[in-house]
């Protein structure tokens, strides 16, 4: 996926060559001398200026990155040599190279593969191909391929920087590396690993409204790679399974993600590994992914994936929109922004497996779903200004004889209890346990019966009961008066909420006047305080919205964030209010109808059952 660029970074023109031994790197000891004494060169003593050669340099990479060799491994290199194949079969494993026919070991390295297997080396490689036509400021490069250029991108734009301070326009790809070159190369590979990196870039999507994409961090460790073969929403079948294949001597785990337990065979040391394992289930008919893991997320310093954007007071326009304009169903983020004509767009609230929103949902005054009792919601007002609280919900029908309270709105009515159904619903008023229905157009009632349900009319409602309440509801007759009443309180009686057109609910509420909420919402601690794939909304001081992405379940990419984390970030961006939304495989950012991030489901972009859009103003 590609990230067009159209505002990054202030980088400054720069020289031809890497840079040998500066003032900086004499303090702290000539890299060479540094690498020798770790035993990744076998000598600093060779000539500082001649060529570095491939074979060489990918033994460096291996040895700086710890992966682990093979001494009995081939490769399917015909011109490797023995003594050199583990160390190439394992940067090939591990997506450090990427080369099919010759590889010819013994020719100088250049530039630009120098740069690529870095790159790829540090685990950017996801952030290389979205880099690929980032503007560079090298005249030189219009010839290689977006692989390289994206590489050259991360390079100039990481800190520590792989290049350095430019001061001439050409890069000379295909230049050779000297082995102070390669040393300062592999160094600076090593303090990323061991000391953090940082790779930042900016677009202005409009005026008012800037997006900030960065990656801090770098894996320290090795990933595990998996085959994942089944996604249950029964645990039990998803153990089943597990046994199932357990009999043939494979390790199998059972991972509970978003409400699914997954079921993954295999702890491989590498993809490659776990392809061969992949082919073998594929061909026996199971449903295959390759997915990477690990057997820690949360302990480890990085790396964490964000993407950033910041809007303006009377920049844009935001607005809740629901999947496929209905209650019931889903949609992917990316094709909602799109329909809406959205700058940009993030996944919602929280949603039932059919696309029921779990939470409240209010599209320009009308409500499409209640609110949870102590879950914290989003208030958009007319003057886009977005406020944070938690609602007391209330709901009646009144009668000319009675007013009957309704206990939920367009979802699964359960017994004892009444639930309207709007327009909005799309589709028949589902229920658990037959009961009682009233059919309202026109603000009358049109028809009383018990089943099957009944349709919504497109300008009125049903009323579904059931026990006591549904008992009332029978004693209406055809003809008879009804309109329904709603009102939503905020917890802390701000008057803005009376200016409110659309209302998104989340939670657990992150920050409250620069302060994080330790009130968990109900959510249980394996969501708190486990590292997921989060989505947020904040304010600063100033009225500017700040939507936060944060990847995650990606070793080499993201890792995810804990609730504590994720206020922390939204601090540390400078919001004063802020809400957790739903997250997981859910999270999205869409930007002019293209996806940004990297979603973690293994199946790619996940529908979802709302979306906060970004329009023109």
């Amino acid at each position: 996926m590609r990230i067009p660029v159209a505002l990054a970074l202030a980088i400054a023109l720069g020289t031809g060559s890497f840079p040998g031994p500066t003032e900086k790197s004499l303090r702290t000891g000539d890299p060479l001398a540094l690498l020798a004494e770790r035993g990744i060169l076998e000598s600093a003593e060779e000539k500082h200026l001649r060529p570095v050669l491939r074979g060489e340099y990918v033994r460096w990479l291996v040895r700086a990155k710890g992966l682990p060799l093979d001494s009995g491994v081939r490769t399917p290199l015909p011109d490797v040599p023995r003594e050199m194949a583990p160390f190439v079969h394992a940067a090939l494993a591990h997506g450090i190279l990427n080369v099919q026919g010759l590889f010819r070991p013994h020719a100088p390295l250049t530039r630009q593969d120098a740069i690529l297997w870095t790159v790829r080396a540090l685990g950017h490689a996801w952030e290389a191909a979205a880099l690929a036509d980032h503007p560079l400021p090298f005249e030189d490069l219009d010839r290689i391929s977006p692989s390289y250029r994206g590489a050259v991108a991360v390079a100039l734009l990481s800190r520590p920087s792989l290049l350095p301070d430019p001061s001439s326009r050409r890069f000379r790809p295909l230049a050779h590396v000297s082995r102070t070159e390669g040393a300062f190369l592999i160094w600076t590979l090593l303090q990323a690993l061991e000391n953090g990196t940082r790779l930042r870039v900016l677009h202005l999507l409009r005026p008012g409204v800037l997006l900030t994409v960065e990656k801090r961090g770098a894996l320290r460790t090795l990933p595990v790679w998996r085959v994942q073969v089944g996604a249950f929403a029964s645990l039990q079948n998803a153990h089943r399974l597990a046994q199932e294949i357990r009999k043939r001597g494979l390790p199998v785990f059972v991972d509970l993600l978003d409400g699914l337990a997954k079921v993954r065979v295999g702890s491989f040391g590498s993809r490659v590994e776990a392809e061969f394992l992949r082919t073998r289930l594929a061909e026996e008919g199971y449903p295959t992914w390759v997915i990477s893991t690990l057997r820690d997320f949360d302990s480890l310093p990085g790396p964490q994936w964000t993407a950033t954007l910041r809007i303006t007071r009377g920049s844009g326009r935001l607005r809740v929109a629901l999947a496929q304009d209905r209650v019931m169903g889903r949609e992917r983020t990316s094709a909602i922004a799109q329909r809406s004509g959205a700058v940009a767009a993030v996944n919602g609230g929280y949603f039932a497996p059919e696309g029921d929103p779990v939470g409240g949902v209010m599209i320009q005054r009308e409500w499409a779903s209640e609110p949870l009792p102590g879950r914290s919601c989003l208030g958009i007002t007319d003057t886009q200004e977005v406020v944070f609280d938690t609602l007391e919900w209330r709901a009646e029908a009144v009668t000319a004889w009675a007013t009957i309270p309704i206990q939920g709105l367009n979802r699964t009515r359960g017994s004892g209890e009444v639930v309207l159904f709007t327009p909005r619903f799309g589709g028949t008023p589902r229920v658990q346990v037959r009961g009682v229905e009233v059919v309202v157009s026109g603000g009358m009632v049109q028809e009383v019966r018990e089943a099957p349900p009944a349709w919504v009319p497109p300008d009125g409602f049903v009323l579904s009961g059931h026990g006591a309440p549904g008992a009332l509801l029978a004693r209406l007759r055809v003809g008879d008066p009804v309109h329904v009443r709603i009102r939503a309180e905020p917890s802390s009686g701000d008057p803005r909420w009376q200016q409110v057109r659309d209302i998104l609910c989340g939670g657990p509420r992150l920050l409250r006047r620069g302060q994080p909420v330790p009130d968990p919402e109900g959510f249980p601690e394996a969501f708190l305080y486990r590292r997921h794939p989060r989505t947020a909304i904040g304010v600063d001081p100033d009225g500017t919205v700040i939507l936060l992405v944060v990847d995650g379940r990606a070793p080499e990419h993201s890792l995810g964030m804990t609730i504590p984390e994720l206020a922390a970030e939204m601090r540390r961006l400078g919001a004063v209010e802020a809400l957790n939304l739903d997250g997981g495989g859910s999270t999205t950012l869409v930007v002019h109808g293209r996806v940004w991030n990297r979603p973690s489901d293994e199946t790619g972009e996940r529908p979802v059952s709302d979306a906060l859009l970004l329009l023109s103003p």
